[in-house]
């Protein structure tokens, strides 16, 4: 007599894509629906009780945690201002979950998905704002994105509110008396660099100052070029878009002799670990990595049970982390 998993495996699905076939659950595609009910005829298959109700009653699960090719390379190389830590973090937090919870997870790149990975898992998350693969856009099994958002994708997303983070120390310093406030950002390609943009360049704008941004890669000569621009503005606070940009910035000034904060301030975003150790420590937006990795992952074996199916954006708000790149009221000439 055929098996649930020999169904599962000749029509190319996970044993849980079958049980949402065989439960009339309206979260598979018809394509992926139809090929199901092929394989189901062809084997002469009859589905048990306990099959039915697989979707519903499962209390082990088996996760993927998909990651691009750079994330891999960065996590692999632990780089010396700590962006890895950002990743780290958030891998703990989904960690302790599954530990809590019954979960088995692996943790595959890109490229590894293309092969049957994705037919041995019940869901997966994806972690970062790299482009997505089709393979794994276009997959019919449960997925999150953590630290990610694609405009009409409507999939579930967990990120940190990089606007509102941005929004509240920017003004904050204007309120200070500081104008003179420019903010150097990576690719604005990523989701969070970009609604950390909006941030500023939103503060900016409503207290009627000009947004004065400069891009740039995150390597020591894309950021030192970057830097070079801004300085020519003879700025008063740097906003960073993440604190390797902030303490990469905050290393070349002290090379050049430009002094923190009493000639210029310094604001990162992220508060990896590395942001409460440098010298002197920087100021930043506390971005609750833990948690985005903990939140992803319940949402994730919810959606895995039909539980809420509808997509959500869950957004954390960050905290200002004020430290020692800062200074407090301008001081009145």
């Amino acid at each position: 007599m055929p098996t649930i998993d020999e169904v599962a495996k000749l029509a190319g699905v996970s044993i849980a894509t079958v049980s949402r076939v065989l439960n009339s659950k309206n979260t598979v595609s018809e394509k992926t629906r139809e090929k199901v009910l092929k394989v189901i005829e062809e084997l002469n298959y009859k589905p048990s009780t306990i099959a039915r109700d697989l979707a519903n009653k499962k209390t082990s699960f088996q996760i993927g945690v998909i990651i691009s090719e750079r994330i891999a390379k960065i996590l692999k190389n632990r780089d010396h201002y700590g962006i890895s830590e950002f990743y780290l973090t958030v891998l703990t937090g989904i960690e302790s979950y599954s530990k809590e919870n019954n979960i088995s997870f692996e943790v595959k790149t890109f490229e590894e998905c293309r092969g049957d990975f994705l037919k041995t898992i019940d869901g997966f998350l994806v972690v970062g704002g790299d482009k997505l693969p089709r393979c794994v856009e276009e997959c019919d099994l449960p997925k999150v994105l953590v630290d990610n958002y694609i405009p009409t994708l409507k999939v579930d997303s967990i990120v940190s509110n990089g606007f509102d983070g941005a929004y509240y120390a920017i003004n904050k310093m204007i309120e200070r008396g500081y104008t003179r406030i420019v903010h150097i950002h990576g690719s604005v390609s990523f989701y969070g660099f970009r609604d950390r943009f909006d941030g500023y360049t939103a503060a900016m704008s409503d207290n009627g100052l000009l947004p004065q941004t400069f891009e740039c890669d995150e390597t020591p000569e894309g950021i030192s070029y970057a830097l070079n621009l801004a300085l020519s503005k003879n700025p008063e606070i740097i906003f960073a878009s993440n604190d390797v940009i902030a303490l990469t910035i905050l290393n070349t000034l002290k090379k050049i002799g430009i002094a923190v904060p009493n000639d210029i301030q310094l604001i990162g975003f992220d508060d990896i670990i590395s942001a409460s150790i440098s010298e002197p420590k920087l100021s930043t937006l506390k971005v609750f990595k833990y948690e985005m990795g903990n939140i992803a992952l319940s949402r994730l074996i919810d959606l895995i049970n039909e539980k809420n199916p509808h997509p959500v954006l869950i957004s954390l708000f960050t905290t200002f982390m004020e430290r020692e790149t800062t200074k407090k009221e301008k001081e009145v000439k």
